[in-house]
């Protein structure tokens, strides 16, 4: 019994002393968990590739991103890669069970570091920054007045012009406003704006904190995007919790809006924002017409569930609506007796008056639906397919009378004049589109991936559009002859009555090869295919783009295409389909660039980022345009333009635990040149030759906050017009100038903002007061031309808006 009981002891002491040596010599096995997330959002990577370079063991994440491996002690190699990311190789020591961090960038990042926007998220693996590069929510309300808005972000970053803090709108590198493509979840919102009847006011009508990521690519994008020749901004919107249910509310001087988010079931969720403005407020502080009622409301959410980690089915809708009032008007001048001064020296008595009246309402509203399936085929291959619907419909009527009388008595004349101005436009729009698309992403290998995708959009375009402007003139130099009448019909349309039925289908297909050639250099050459049926016209883009990373913290950007911007319907020259009809807009770009990315201080987290990018444009087949001094925009529906842009972008960005901004300048000339005619080039509308931009943030201490924001643009070219005197007809007369021929004053614009975090019945707060134009600058948009009331010609500055304060304040919960 002794001797068993000696033997057990023995043998449980050898087996321990043997496992101890296997340990101490690298037998034992140790767990490796690690978590995969995207370099911009933070967001996990599900079925993320893991290999173990040595031993060819490998594994994928889960849906949180995460993975787990058990090996040897030793030192290995291992190998992340994911559809559309670059691949990278971590370094393991395994002595000890370890967790490691891995961050992936996108291609797209990596070769045109787009992202401007990105939401961040928190989760178990206590990860909790997003890229450097990116602006988050709180940075987006900062950077923009008034009220938040992520298209008025965009117009404070290099390479992008506006000249106007009350407009979402914004010029890119040269081109006009409607040369820009933005997306929502890869479907195409054709004017994602509020306010339209205003020209000098917009608002986009995208909610922020639904946002999970914001890409701009300024110029050179890759055949995935198509039909249009300056820019891309594509926005995702984010998935709700799926935890709790949580949400937020703020409440300002111009508009309310609440978001609520939360989980749908265990396989789902839901997050749905909500916005209704009332701006009178800052039509009453601009001295606006007390008659004017503008208001707009927005309705946009997400559903999300995944029956299975492999799929996910999503539904994403947008509804943005607007009512614009202008009450009932009627003025009266006179009537005014003055003297008579005519030419040849006679001296007399005038009378005179003028009766003017007006009305316009105008109904908006743009719908957008879609419904998109993502299923992971495999861990290399990814399938997107998405139906989306998108209804705009716009409804203008106005009407205008002015009249004009006066009669004169002198001892060679006697006579009276009557001018009866009469303008009526009634125009209703409807546009609907139904399109299909899908895409498929390949990882080949570990170093080459494609893209490859095809949609069909089906178009209906709806116009029943009056437009006249009568004018009848009276007058009578002698009282008893008869009375001549003149009355004249003019139309800014080709008919004053106007009927478009028209429903076409555009065909698209892209491709697109994605090559890491060693570990800092990557390609992406691909092309595409687009087919407008309304103009019978079929187009070909090849595209290529590269970056080189010389070192860690330098990079070489660069590249080349063609782009084709199909016309829309304001452009187009006949509502049937045809191959006579206007053809699609052509530009090449050629794009230079040089980035350098440091941490300047690890423990603080502070960093500084430097961007230099030259390019050059080149357009053909441009529809010219004209721009009136109200703002409205008349094309020529010809392709009877050609031009270019050259210039160069400056970006620095800064960021410190008490400080983060950026400067950004652009230099820009842009110009065209008419086919038809010897004139040569002029600059284009858009050609701001040098705008500065800067945003400060400034942490105060005890959770108070101040903002700063700079802007500056040496001032957009406009057609001025030259008084000259008639001597034939005795009268002064406006004669319009060269094109673009001069430059309208600098745009200057200083904005403050303050606000304190603080806690409100247990939640979660914030308030503020912003300072729009804090110095009051009188910035000048356009000229009228027009004629005083003894017939002398006067330029009248048409200033944007003055100073504007506003408060707000809000809760998270």
């Amino acid at each position: 019994m002794k001797r068993g009981v000696f033997l057990t002891a023995y043998v449980i002491l050898l087996i321990t002393v043997i496992n101890a040596q296997n340990s101490s010599t690298g037998a034992g096995t140790y767990k490796v968990v690690g978590y995969v997330r995207d370099g911009s959002t933070n967001e996990p990577l599900s079925f993320a590739n893991i290999l173990i370079v040595e031993t060819q063991q490998g594994t994928t994440t889960d849906d949180k991103g995460k993975f787990s491996l058990n090996l040897n002690q030793g030192n290995y190699s291992l190998q992340c890669s994911y559809v559309g990311y670059k691949q990278v190789i971590v370094p393991l020591d395994v002595s000890e069970d370890i967790q490691i961090n891995i961050t992936l960038n996108s291609v797209d990042m990596l070769l045109q570091n787009v992202t401007v926007y990105a939401n961040k998220q928190n989760d178990e693996s206590e990860q909790k920054e997003v890229s450097a590069l990116s602006l988050q929510s709180e940075n987006i309300e900062k950077s923009t007045s008034l009220m938040s808005d992520v298209l008025r972000s965009v117009q404070m970053l290099p390479g992008v012009t506006a000249d106007n803090e009350l407009s979402a709108k914004f010029n890119v590198r040269g081109g006009n406003a409607d040369e820009n493509l933005v997306l929502i979840n890869g479907t195409e919102v054709y004017e994602p704006y509020h306010v339209k009847e205003a020209n000098d006011v917009s608002i986009g009508i995208f909610n922020t904190a639904m946002i999970e990521k914001m890409d701009l690519i300024t110029g050179g994008f890759s055949a995935r995007y198509g039909d249009r020749m300056s820019s891309v901004l594509d926005i995702e919107y984010r998935e709700g919790n799926r935890d709790h249910i949580t949400g937020q509310a703020s409440l300002s001087l111009t508009d309310f809006d609440a978001l609520i988010e939360g989980p749908m079931g265990d396989k789902g969720s839901f997050i749905i924002g909500a916005r209704e403005s009332y701006t009178q407020y800052v039509l009453d502080l601009v001295n606006s017409s007390p008659g004017l009622h503008v208001s707009f409301d927005d309705l946009q959410g997400v559903f999300a569930y995944a029956p299975v980690p492999q799929d996910k089915l999503s539904f994403k809708f947008i509804y943005a609506g607007d009512k614009f009032n202008n009450d009932p008007q009627e003025d009266y001048y006179g009537p005014y007796t003055a003297v008579y001064e005519p030419y040849l020296g006679d001296r007399g008595i005038e009378i005179y008056g003028y009766h003017d009246s007006s009305e316009s309402h105008a109904d908006y509203y743009t719908a957008m639906a879609s419904v998109q399936n993502v299923n992971t085929i495999s861990s290399k291959v990814i399938l997107k397919s998405e139906l989306s619907y998108y209804d705009q419909y716009d409804a203008q009527h106005h009407w205008q009378i002015n009249q004009y009388w006066n009669t004169i008595s002198a001892p060679s004349i006697k006579g009276f004049y009557q001018d009866n101005d009469y303008y009526l436009l009634n125009d209703n729009v409807h546009i609907k589109t139904l399109e299909a698309n899908s895409s498929l992403d390949m990882q080949v290998t570990s170093f080459y991936n494609t893209v490859s995708g095809l949609s069909y959009q089906h178009i209906s375009y709806d116009q029943d559009n009056v437009s006249i402007l009568t004018i009848s003139e009276f007058n009578n130099e002698d009282y008893y002859p008869d009375t001549v009448n003149t009355t004249m019909n003019e139309n800014n349309l080709d008919n004053s009555f106007v009927t478009i039925h028209a429903q076409s289908f555009k065909l698209a297909g892209y491709h697109e090869n994605i090559l890491q050639a060693g570990e800092n250099l990557i390609f992406n050459i691909g092309g595409r295919f687009d087919y407008f049926d309304l103009d019978k016209e079929i187009t070909w883009s090849p595209r290529i783009n590269f970056a080189y990373k010389i070192n860690p913290d330098l990079t070489i950007r660069g590249a080349w295409g063609h782009y084709y911007q199909s016309p829309i319907y304001e452009q187009i020259a006949y509502s049937a389909a045809s191959d006579t009809n206007t053809k699609s807009q052509h530009a090449i770009h050629y794009v230079l660039g040089a980035e350098y990315n440091v941490i300047t201080n690890a423990t603080e987290r502070n960093y500084l980022k430097f961007k230099l990018e030259g390019y050059y444009k080149k357009y053909d087949n441009l529809i010219s345009s004209y721009v009136s001094s109200y703002g409205d925009t008349y094309y020529t529906k010809k392709n009877d333009a050609m031009g270019s842009a050259s210039g160069a972008d400056l970006y620095i960005m800064y960021s410190t635990s008490i400080f983060s901004g950026w400067i950004s300048y652009s230099l820009l000339k842009a110009e065209q040149k008419m086919n038809d005619n010897d004139y040569g080039y002029f600059p284009r509308s858009t050609d701001q030759r040098n705008t500065f931009d800067a945003v400060g943030d400034f942490d105060l201490g005890l959770d108070w906050d101040l903002t700063l924001r700079i802007a500056y643009g040496s001032g957009f070219p406009y057609t001025p017009s030259v008084a000259v005197y008639n001597s034939s007809t005795k009268v002064w007369e406006w004669d319009l100038g060269n094109p673009n021929s001069a430059y309208l004053p600098a745009y200057k614009r200083v904005d403050l903002r303050v606000s304190k975090n603080f806690e409100l019945f247990g939640y979660s707060s914030s308030a503020f007061l912003d300072i729009s134009n804090i110095f009051n600058f009188n910035n000048v948009q356009s000229y009228q031309y027009t004629f005083d009331s003894q017939g002398q010609p006067e330029v009248d500055e048409e200033k944007l808006w003055p100073i504007l304060p506003t408060l707000g304040i809000s809760v998270r919960f």
